[in-house]
């Protein structure tokens, strides 16, 4: 849990730089779908425990998650993503009806279809966030496939069972679109491995 307190000032500016550059992206692809402005959080890094996030997830609503990993840059970097099952909804059916007429009420599907949908929008996410990171680190990234959880209760043991790094670092970054108030967040979780091959790749130690 010394992991943030370890990082000297210019490690914390370039990992924020990453998640903001990253982020930046997703928010481009978000508001073509959405065809709405969206407004990008200043990225933070904190002290990851497992712990504490199924706490503080426990507290929220139903929420919705996607689970990916990373391959190629290390052993194992960790991505969530997490909106609220009503901000899903709303952010799946502007994905699927893309012409003017909404005809797909994707509350109204199967629970195997929304996960569906999820799936496919949570790897547009998470695609595009890896692209600007393989361009900034001159690094070749694979998103693994997405493992969607749609049910509050089950999410809670979905991240229990799921997430592997029981602490390290988190960098947090969220988005909210305006006027649908659509929000949700992204935690990439790297390990310790990841974080030296990034900072060697930009020449910092």
């Amino acid at each position: 849990m010394e992991w943030v307190e370890q990082l000297d000032e210019i490690q914390s500016s370039a990992l924020k730089e990453m998640a903001n550059i990253g982020i930046s992206h997703v928010a481009t692809a978000i508001g073509e779908i959405l065809k709405e402005k969206i407004d990008i959080s200043l990225p933070s890094l904190d002290a990851f425990s497992k712990e504490q996030l199924l706490h503080a997830e426990k507290q929220n609503g139903g929420i919705v998650v996607a689970y990916l990993t990373v391959a190629a840059i290390s052993d194992l970097t960790e991505i969530l993503i997490i909106l609220s099952r009503k901000d899903a909804i709303q952010l799946m059916n502007k994905f699927v009806n893309t012409d003017e007429l909404e005809d797909i009420d994707t509350e109204g599907l199967t629970m195997e279809e929304q996960k569906s949908i999820f799936s496919e929008l949570s790897t547009v996410i998470a695609a595009t966030y890896f692209a600007a990171i393989d361009s900034m680190f001159n690094v070749k990234t694979c998103c693994g496939v997405p493992k969607i959880s749609f049910e509050h209760a089950e999410a809670i043991n979905f991240l229990k069972d799921t997430v592997c790094h029981n602490e390290g670092i988190s960098i947090n970054v969220s988005f909210t679109s305006d006027p649908s108030s659509v929000s949700g967040k992204l935690l990439l979780i790297p390990d310790p491995k990841t974080l030296g091959v990034l900072f060697e790749t930009i020449g910092i130690g």
